[in-house]
């Protein structure tokens, strides 16, 4: 099973679709914990707590059979990550997308709506830089506004709003880092501007799907954390 843990509602359709349009064959399960990052935005931090209930959705899953294991929440990501699954393997959605960007050899704008974000994914990217041996220029931007709108379940509001902070901020030699999951259909509102826009849900979902698929062939995937 592949299973993946969200901490909004809205990313269940996202993902599932992703999946059935590669192969809709494997069997998915969606675990939503909205209170994750609720908890860690209150807090103003990952705490013990948080890690500790991070640690046990992820173990529960791979107790119910799930043999890679997804988060899609760029503040827990690398909490979930670090959770030591025996027989498995557990990813960051955005992982793949942070190591698109390094390679890029441009200067990274990291967009958020939240704060908390930006933290562990400049971490992750600066991580994917000294693996890849490469230098990387890094600018964080905050969406502010975005987020009360996504909130209130404006989300044509909320991608329109992460649209006009790209076009207001970004420049034509930049990449555009797009750090959380839900922001990724704000990438085709800025396709006539020619800036190369990244978002992790594509990229994370076929990562994912070649660890199941290697794992189901005989070859179990390298844990990491």
């Amino acid at each position: 099973m592949l299973a993946f843990i969200h901490t909004a509602r809205v990313h269940v359709e996202t993902f599932s679709r992703l999946v059935r349009a590669v192969d809709d064959a494997i069997p998915v399960r969606h675990e939503v914990q909205e209170s994750l990052l609720a908890d860690a935005l209150a807090a103003g931090a990952i705490t013990d707590s948080v890690r500790s209930a991070t640690a046990a959705v992820v173990q529960g899953l791979a107790g119910d059979g799930a043999r890679v294991i997804v988060c899609t929440c760029s503040t827990l990501g690398g909490v979930a990550e670090a959770v030591p699954v025996a027989g498995g393997v557990v990813m960051r959605i955005d992982r793949p997308m942070a190591e698109q960007a390094v390679a890029s050899g441009r200067r990274i704008v990291v967009l958020a709506a939240l704060q908390s974000t930006f933290q562990p994914t400049v971490a992750l990217l600066h991580q994917a830089a000294s693996d890849a041996k490469r230098s990387i220029d890094v600018v964080e931007t905050l969406c502010e506004r975005a987020w009360r709108l996504f909130e209130t379940g404006d989300h044509p509001g909320y991608l329109g709003e992460i649209a006009r902070t790209i076009e207001t901020t970004a420049l034509p030699s930049d990449l555009v880092l797009l750090a959380q999951a839900s922001m990724a259909p704000a990438a085709e509102l800025v396709r006539h501007l020619g800036i190369p826009v990244l978002s992790s849900p594509r990229s994370g979902v076929e990562a994912a799907l070649s660890r199941y698929r290697s794992h189901h062939a005989g070859g179990a995937p390298r844990e990491r954390g």
